[in-house]
Parts: C-alpha cells; structure tokens; sequence
C-alpha cells in the first residue's frame, strides 16, 4: 500500500480511500460529525477540516480541506493541529452552537455526546452570537425514538440512515438557511424496525431512544460485550448496565454479522434481564405433591437417590432443551444422558427460518427463527422436535429433564410431564414446565451467564456476564455437570 502522512506520521491508503477513513483505520483522530462509514460522504459538518501543505506534487491545497471528501494521494502531506486547522475548527463550532441549547443538564446524550467533546476540546469558550436562538418544540417521531429539533447540528444522519441503510426514505431535511430543520414526512410517524440507531448514530442529543430518557447518566453505565437474544441473527451487542439493573442494549460492529445495526426488537430484550415477578430464585423441591424450597444439597440429595433408581430404565429418559441455551449447557446435558443413561434423546423445538428479501442488508437482520442458538443445537447433533416424534418419546419416558423453558405451547407435551416418575427444570424463570416439576433448579439468565452462541450463518459467538447473579442461583452447565457427577 502507498502511504501519505498526516502530522508527519505515514498513513497507508487505498486507491480511492479519504483521509479521513485513512486516519481513523490508523488510530488518527480527526474531529467529525457528519461522516459515517456506513453513509455516504456529504461533507456538510466541516469539522474534519485539515491542511494540506502537500498534495504529494509539492504544492499545497489553496484552502483547508474536508478529509472526509478529499482522497488520500502519495507522498501527501496533512496537518491537523497547526494555528490554521485550529482557527477553522473554532470557527466551526461558533457556527454549529449558534442555536443549540445549553441541555446538557438535563440532554441524555451528555457524557457521551460528540458535540460537547469538540466544543471543549477545539471551541473558543465564548460566542459572538447576540441574537435569540430560534426554538421548536419537541416531536414524537416514531415508536421508539423522539425528536429534539434545537439540538440538531443538521448533520443528515439521520436522513442519509432512513434513505440508505433502511431504503424507507421516511425521515429528511426540510427547507433552507435559518429555517432547515428535520422531521417526518406530512407529520407521520415512522414505522420501521430500526429506528433505535438513529439515536445510536445521532452526535448530539437530537434523536433519543424513549426507553432509555431520563433514566442514567452515561458515565454512570458499565458495558460489557454479549450477543443478542432476539433471534438466529445473534447481532453483536453491548450490555449498558448500573446498580445491578440492564438499561439499555446497543449494536456493536461485526461487519461479518451486523455491521453496525440491530433492530428495535432486539433492543428491547434487555426487559427480560431485569425480569422479576417470573424469576425462578431458588432451589425447591417436590415434597408430599407440594412445592417446597429446600437447600441445594437436599435437592442434590434428592435427586441422586431417584436417579440412580432410574438408571435401569435408561431407554425411557427423555430432555428437552430451549435454543436460547448456550453451547456450553447443551454439550453438558447431552453429556449427562450419554453417559449415565446412555441414551441420546435431547430434542429441541425446531424452527424453520425465513428473512426478508431486500436490497438493504439491515432488513435481514430480522428472521422468523427466534432461537438465538438453533444452529448450535443441530452441531451438537440434538434432535428437532420436526424430525423425530417428541410425544411417542415421551409417552414411554420416565425421567423427564427440562433444560430453559422449550415447547411451552405444546399442550400435549405439557400434559405428558405428569406422567413420569421424575421430572427436572432446571432454568432462569417460571414457565408452564415449573408447576409440574419435581425438581427445580434455579439457574442464571442471559445478563448473568458466560456462554457462546452459533447464529444462523454458523458464527461462534462468545458472551460475558454482566449483571451479578443471586447466591441462590448458578450456571446451567454447573447443575448439569455436578448432576452428571452424582450419576
């Protein structure tokens, strides 16, 4: 590759390749607001401004240049820090705060809002601007997001995101000057899936997210890496968390799986980490036909005594499994009736998959399969509740382990648990399983747990705990495998 240099430092570049891209592939900063990789270049910010003292012919650039629409070129040569680039970029953020708001009290973008980083870092820390800011009200745009018009820096973002990426064209920049804003066509409010990178791709706080307003300040989140739950796609995510609670989730770039995006569905799984009422919190067991809490070594107990009863039995045993369990657990359990029951009767509910054909990658990123770890299930070799006949197994079993909480509209399975002699659910939270279980297990959720999934293009993909799970609750795979011990 040719190279350039920006502040005498070698820069390597494409054919064809903008400086800007250039640098920030080399872990150059350069100021920005308006570019996106994902977006086309508009160049309508002029924060990226820089000098080029050598267009690589020994001449330099008449003006200051916007890195974002300029190529890189051999042997060019950049400044970015001298008085000149400096004096632009002052200029710039005067004109950009002309009429936005002092909202950061009160604006949920503020500790991670790219405006307030460059107007501290290359703002002059006064304004000439002796004039009323113009005011709008605030605009309820669509079902997920919200619109805050003083605070927009007209970027185009959001118009480019709505036209581009998602192909619905909804969103857009109206009338000229003083009086461009940005809004919905004839007032509607948009419809699609995806409107949660909106706010996610917005620098400033124009474009917020409804579930997370008001909730936390930004420095006050922790993040850590997971997968989304949400379907077969398994969008990478980041888990933003405070005080033991999800608040929100957000995408993060995997240009083999997502890119940069996931929908506005997926987002909201995060409810299901902090689930209460239905969470299954500890131990119990099944005593005199009633459901007692008991300590984990009763339980153990317990159930070491009845399994071993049923060894003899070992055509009879039969387990279920939830495609939302990781390939950790599913490998234990398959372990556990191979090797104390010799029996390889896992089955998991199939699901058939379907994904929108589009022109716009974002579209397929929603599929009909909503088993995060379906793909998974199928390498591990476990049985599909469509190829082998889940009812005739059950109808002999006599030891009946629950994984999660699979076939939950399956009225016929359901009503063949109480047939057995032993029935184990071993899960996060309550389901139609719990009620006619002899033995529960109370395991930790997605939030909590450390696993890998294998979405639909057959991606391993590894997760990491978030939230701190209660002392009576522990890992599937560890149930599974002390379980597997005492047989």
């Amino acid at each position: 590759m040719e190279v350039f240099y920006i502040d005498d430092q070698p820069v390597p570049f494409e054919k064809g390749e903008k400086i800007l891209s250039a640098a920030l592939r080399a872990g150059l900063e350069i100021p920005h607001f308006c570019y996106h990789p994902a977006l086309s270049v508009v160049a309508t910010c002029r924060m990226c401004l820089v000098d080029v003292t050598d267009l690589g012919n020994g001449r330099p650039a008449p003006k200051l240049m916007t890195s974002c629409s300029t190529d890189a070129m051999p042997n060019m040569r950049v400044s970015t820090q001298n008085d000149k680039v400096q004096e632009g970029r002052e200029l710039v953020m005067e004109y950009l705060l002309v009429n936005h708001p002092l909202d950061c009290p009160i604006c949920d973008q503020s500790g991670e809002c790219t405006l307030q980083d460059h107007s501290y870092a290359h703002g002059t820390g006064h304004s000439e601007m002796e004039y009323n800011k113009r005011v709008y009200g605030w605009r309820d745009i669509g079902t997920f997001v919200q619109l805050e018009r003083n605070r927009c820096i007209h970027c185009s973002r959001c118009d480019r995101f709505t036209r581009e990426v998602t192909g619905t064209d909804e969103f857009g920049m109206f009338n000229r000057g003083h009086e461009l804003t940005l809004d919905t066509f004839s007032d509607r409010v948009m419809t699609n899936h995806f409107q949660g990178n909106m706010a996610d791709i917005c620098p400033v706080g124009a474009i917020t997210e409804k579930e997370f307003r008001f909730k936390r300040r930004a420095w006050k989140l922790r993040k850590v890496p997971s997968v989304c739950t949400g379907c077969s796609t398994g969008c990478n995510i980041t888990i933003e968390h405070d005080r033991n609670e999800v608040l929100r989730l957000k995408p993060r770039e995997n240009q083999d799986v997502n890119q940069w995006w996931m929908c506005d569905e997926g987002r909201l799984t995060y409810q299901q980490m902090n689930e209460r009422e239905q969470r299954l919190a500890k131990p119990m067991g099944r005593v005199k036909g009633k459901l007692l809490q008991v300590t984990w070594q009763q339980l153990y107990d317990a159930v070491a005594d009845r399994l071993e009863a049923l060894k003899p039995k070992r055509e009879q045993v039969v387990a279920l499994v939830d495609t939302h369990s990781t390939l950790e657990e599913m490998f234990s359990l398959r372990r556990l009736l191979q090797e104390v029951f010799s029996s390889n009767q896992v089955f998991y509910p199939q699901q058939d998959w379907t994904q929108p054909e589009s022109e716009f990658f974002i579209e397929t990123l929603i599929t009909t399969d909503k088993a995060p770890n379906q793909a998974g299930a199928r390498l591990l070799g476990l049985k599909g509740s469509q190829e082998h006949d889940v009812i005739s197994a059950m109808k002999s079993a006599k030891l009946l382990l629950v994984l999660g909480n699979p076939f939950t509209n399956e009225q016929p399975l359901l009503d063949l648990a109480g047939t057995t002699e032993l029935m184990i659910h071993i899960a996060s939270r309550q389901s139609e399983w719990t009620d006619r279980a002899d033995a529960i297990f109370p395991g930790q959720n997605h939030a909590e747990k450390e696993g890998s999934f294998l979405n639909k293009q057959e991606h391993w993909q590894r997760f990491w705990p978030a939230l701190r799970p209660s002392r009576h609750v522990r890992p599937e795979w560890q149930i599974l495998s002390e379980l597997l011990h005492m047989g």
